[in-house]
């Protein structure tokens, strides 16, 4: 696909630095933390049980 861009002031170098903030939108993006979530837990959980139980019964 080409773009025609017709009266269009080219950026300078300076504008280009200024909109590149990456910490202001990656402030406001909302963390999720998988250590928090109770998926989490029972997937860990469930395979610690399963691990150990296949260990005990194969003694």
């Amino acid at each position: 696909m080409i773009k025609c861009l017709i009266d269009r002031v080219t950026p300078s170098k300076e504008a280009i630095k200024n909109r590149q903030n990456f910490e202001a939108i990656l402030s406001k993006v909302p963390k999720k933390y998988s250590f928090n979530s109770p998926w989490f837990y029972g997937a860990i959980g469930i395979s610690s049980v399963l691990v150990i139980t296949i260990l005990i019964s194969n003694l």
